[in-house]
């Protein structure tokens, strides 16, 4: 997957929206400017100040307030969408590839995708280029206004405007690294604190309290060295507008006051100057900007370059009746070929060591995809059946089930697309044990907490056995960790309907596991 247009899903047409909104703003200053020198005239004059340029200095600040408020909140909805596209992209990404891939990227990773590389997408679109726009439209504009109220105010003000927007760009090169060392530094300070505080108890009984702090004491000084000098390049281009106002101000005085200007058209292109300050201090800031767009677009291209399951070629869907399962020299993690059969209704578990049994769950449920080799359920090769077919046909049943926080309703149903009422999902429920749970925590709609961290291991066991019973699944994996009571159902659940059981571990002598 490649990241989304920039200007895609009307977001060009909006930006062009932007540089409308900002010539009327351009249109409103140049009104203002007149509107001043006649005004400043008038006073010189010793005459009553007309009504009309005061109204119209009054309504070209409105206007100017009016147009930079439209601006800023259209560069704002511009950034949120582009945000919302990454965020989609991003996710179906991750959706998309083997677990095994996600659970192996280190702690804190989802998050800073999801946080601090969307404020940079964020800010570009809804900062950055709307600025960058509103400058080039606006600061033209302005010298040409100047350019109205005397030539000599152009000529001399536009070698300092071309100095300081080269100053700029120069500089704006150079916050891209800085930009680019100062986030790495940031992200693994997040997740090297992702990985630690949950463990901080423990890290203290260990007696490593102290290294451990002393380590986040150096990344956090190195962090801060780069913090600084990315903070110095970036005020230093924004602070460049206020030297370049300075210079420039003292070069419409003194040549309007050499070629025997009025004083009201040197307060009007002083007015003028000063409504250029604003769009060049934008500027200054907008390579800030690009810097964190172009960091953040090289870790989100890289996280979308990432390779995705091998699976849902052709859409098929599981047969009728008890699943058979074949897997015919499907690689390992431990870099063994596996062959092996289950019949269709056995119950069998899978002879295979921990890490390797935990992968052929895995890859049976659709979370990864067979590196090599085959596996065919019911002599359909798994790589060809559909994910409803998938998620419909197999169950996984065990204390690590997927749990969101949420409802003790929507654990129940979870991934289920016929929801039963629920006076009937209560009595499913019951059915299973899990009469207590209901009791204890308050009924449907009681909160089952972030990971089911308010259930036990059983509890956790009853409700993916529900949600199997709900999909009417013929193939249902036992996971690690299933005790005695859970297998019990599960062999109830089989009597009732005809399906296959693979257990991820040896059954410990009770049944006898396939050859």
């Amino acid at each position: 997957m490649a990241l989304p247009d920039l200007l895609g899903n009307r977001r060009g047409r909006r930006l062009a929206a932007v540089a409308g909104v900002t010539l009327l703003q351009a249109g409103a200053a140049g009104a203002a400017a007149f509107a001043t020198r006649t005004l400043f005239e008038a006073m010189h004059g010793g005459t009553a100040l007309p009504s009309l340029p005061l109204a119209l200095l009054v309504g070209a600040g409105l206007v100017i307030a009016a147009t930079r408020i439209a601006s800023r909140v259209m560069g704002e909805r511009l950034g949120q969408d582009y945000a919302r596209e990454i965020r989609a992209a991003l996710f179906e990404h991750a959706a998309r590839m083997p677990a095994r891939d996600v659970a192996n990227r280190r702690a804190g990773y989802m998050s800073l995708r999801f946080v601090g590389d969307m404020t940079a997408f964020r800010n570009w679109l809804g900062l950055g280029l709307p600025r960058l726009v509103t400058g080039a439209v606006l600061i033209p504009a302005l010298l040409g206004v100047m350019w109205l109220l005397d030539p000599v105010f152009a000529w001399v003000t536009a070698p300092v405007i071309a100095l300081t927007l080269g100053t700029i760009a120069v500089g704006g090169l150079r916050l891209v690294p800085l930009q680019r060392r100062l986030r790495v530094r940031r992200a693994r300070i997040a997740a090297e604190m992702a990985e630690r505080m949950p463990l901080a108890p423990w890290l203290d009984r260990l007696g490593r309290r102290n290294t451990e702090l002393a380590q986040l004491h150096k990344r956090t000084d190195a962090m801060i060295r780069a913090a600084l000098r990315h903070r110095r390049v970036a005020e230093a281009l924004r602070a460049a507008p206020d030297l370049a106002a300075g210079v420039a101000a003292a070069l419409v005085i003194f040549f309007g006051h050499r070629d025997g200007l009025s004083p009201g058209t040197i307060a009007a292109a002083l007015a003028v100057l000063g409504l250029l300050l604003a769009p060049l201090r934008d500027l200054g800031g907008v390579w800030n900007h690009r810097a964190a767009f172009l960091a953040a677009q090289i870790k989100a291209s890289a996280a979308l370059s990432r390779g995705q399951r091998d699976l849902y070629r052709a859409g098929q869907s599981l047969p009728k009746g008890p699943v058979a399962v074949s897997f015919e020299d499907v690689m390992l993690p431990s870099g063994k070929a596996f062959t092996h059969q289950v019949a269709a209704g056995e119950t069998a578990s899978l002879p295979l060591d921990d890490l390797d049994a935990e992968a052929v769950i895995a890859m049976l449920l659709g979370l990864d995809a067979p590196p090599s080799g085959r596996i065919l359920m019911s002599g359909r090769d798994l790589r060809n059946l559909s994910r409803g077919s998938l998620r419909r046909g197999v169950a996984l049943v065990g204390p690590s089930s997927e749990m969101l926080q949420g409802s003790i309703r929507r654990a129940l149903t979870f991934g289920c697309s016929d929801r039963p009422a629920d006076d009937a999902l209560e009595d499913l429920a019951r059915q299973e044990g899990l009469g207590p749970m209901l009791d204890r925590l308050g009924g449907l709609n009681a909160t089952v907490r972030e990971g089911g961290r308010n259930l036990t291991l059983g509890e956790r066991q009853k409700i993916s056995l529900v949600r199997a019973r709900l999909a009417g699944s013929r193939l249902i994996l036992l996971g690690a960790g299933c005790d005695a009571d859970i297998m019990r159902r599960v062999a109830r659940l089989q009597k009732r309907r005809a399906a296959t059981v693979i257990s991820e571990r040896p059954f410990a002598g009770r049944v006898k596991t396939a050859a």
